[in-house]
């Protein structure tokens, strides 16, 4: 049975105050050492699987862990490891999981004759205050870890809070997720310890997750169709938001979480009458965060692209920010409105018994409308893209980007073939759009500059809107080749 455990970051100040209210409240105190291993490839890692060797006093136990359905559900077989002698370093024994559950998911990793040898990847050390508690009808386990990760000469802190759902239903663990953001600021996390080790051991591994395809069944209903597409967009956002979260404001993560949200967005406009019981509170916290991200990504991402082609261009000062009124892209996730949307999402992802959504049975009648439509408008848009307004281009350009989001989130349901050549289609004109709009986001920041008491930005905003012409008349030139792509769905 899989393990439902909800993870929470929050700061050593909240940490030290909760690690107070479960001292007094009796809670156990156990010191563990865990022992990860890999293979030099990272075969397991890569395979979303964790080997842990644990030692509590003189008491070691050997551990298997693996991504769930959901991103607080994980699979877990635990069994007792013989101690090592005194002074040696642990080793695991893979024989120890022969008939197992875990033994699919190591041979699948490792190959089938498990030869690849297996090496310590990173250690933790942690002191963990565990409490039993009782609240809205179910048992959960609070457990406050607070330690080190060390890996070769590299450390890191670590100060996590999980609670994991022992009895009963997982509303009680999404309640004490929502009183925790409240009480203590925390935040959700799907950055597990094996996570955090692997990216310490490899610096340069990139931390951002990038989205990947609902799991489909042709036959299902509407409502569980959302509820699947859902979820994969939710996973995606909880996976960068936690990055950022967590104090890290990679560029790569903070973009890949507003495609999440994108994602999100176009699933409830686009097929939102399979919503069953999900409510509306989430979109305006994930709107505004959308938006405060986008602004961060106009003053680095998009002023960055643009200034060496200014400096190519003559330009006597290239840089557009005109001032430093960057987003805390930390605190705006972290921020309580954004984690009780995410608390939302995973209560609906979470729930046993998913409603059927009153709509046509032919989901694919519905799905083809709706992408109909959005190729329609697509059609439309080619025949007047110069003669539109900027306001009306960039709604061009999210137009587009729905059609790709929404067919990616139905793709499962048709021939894979069929679907990545319209994809593809859709790519040059995805990428002419994004350029002309970085044109124009980039003009008015060289306005700001001008508007800053600096003169010289004046040849910015010529360059910049001399550049425009010639984008508009590409962009009108690839809707083209998108109005000319075949429907996958028909």
């Amino acid at each position: 049975m899989p393990e439902i455990e909800l993870k929470l970051g929050l700061t050593e100040a909240a940490a030290t105050t909760v690690g107070a209210t479960l001292a007094g409240r009796g809670a156990e105190t156990l010191a563990l050492e865990s022992h990860y291993f890999d293979t030099a490839d990272r075969r397991l890692a890569c395979a979303g699987v964790a080997l842990r060797l644990r030692r509590s006093g003189s008491a070691w136990e050997q551990t298997v862990k693996a991504e769930g359905a959901t991103p607080v559900e994980r699979l877990e077989e635990t069994v007792t490891f013989e101690p090592p002698a005194p002074g040696r370093t642990p080793s695991p024994d893979l024989a120890l999981h022969v008939g197992s559950a875990a033994a699919p998911l190591l041979e699948r990793a490792l190959g089938d004759d498990g030869a690849a040898p297996l090496a310590p990847v990173f250690v933790t050390a942690v002191r963990r205050a565990a409490l039993r508690i009782e609240t809205h009808g179910a048992e959960l386990e609070v457990a406050l870890d607070r330690g080190v990760v060390r890996a070769g000469e590299r450390s890191l802190a670590l100060c996590e809070l999980e609670v994991e759902l022992k009895d009963g239903d997982v509303g009680a663990l999404i309640a004490v997720g929502r009183a925790s953001v409240d009480a203590h600021g925390m935040w959700v996390s799907t950055i597990n310890k094996a996570t955090r080790g692997a990216r310490l051991a490899d610096p340069d591994a990139a931390r951002a997750a990038k989205a990947r395809s609902p799991r489909l069944d042709a036959g299902a209903s509407g409502s569980a169709l959302f509820r699947a597409m859902l979820q994969s967009c939710l996973d995606q956002v909880l996976a960068n938001a936690s990055v950022v979260a967590d104090g890290d404001d990679d560029a790569e993560a903070i973009h890949q979480l507003r495609v999440g949200l994108r994602r999100l967005r176009t699933l409830r406009r686009e097929l939102g009458g399979w919503r069953g019981g999900l409510g509306d509170a989430w979109e305006s916290p994930a709107a505004e965060l959308f938006r405060a991200l986008g602004v961060q990504r106009d003053r680095e991402t998009v002023a960055a692209s643009l200034q060496q082609r200014l400096l190519s261009a003559g330009s006597p000062a290239p840089e557009l920010a005109a001032d430093a009124r960057d987003v805390d892209a930390v605190a705006a996730v972290r921020a309580p409105a954004f984690q009780h949307a995410l608390l939302d999402l995973l209560e609906f992802v979470l729930d046993p018994k998913p409603e059927q959504a009153a709509s046509d049975d032919d989901t694919r009648h519905v799905v083809a409308r709706r992408l109909d439509k959005l190729h329609k408008r697509v059609r439309r848009d080619a025949a007047r893209f110069d003669k539109l307004d900027e306001p009306s281009r960039h709604a061009v350009r999210k137009r587009l980007k729905r059609l790709r989001y929404l067919a990616e989130l139905v793709a499962p349901l048709y021939k894979e073939r069929s679907v990545r050549r319209f994809l593809r289609a859709l790519e040059p004109a995805q990428d002419a759009l994004g350029h002309f709009m970085d044109l124009v986001v980039a003009t008015s920041l060289a306005h700001e500059v001008v508007d800053g008491g600096d003169p010289r930005a004046w040849f910015n905003v010529g360059w910049l809107k001399a550049q425009q012409p010639a984008a508009v008349e590409r962009c009108s030139k690839c809707l083209r080749g998108v109005v000319d792509a075949a429907p996958f769905w028909r």
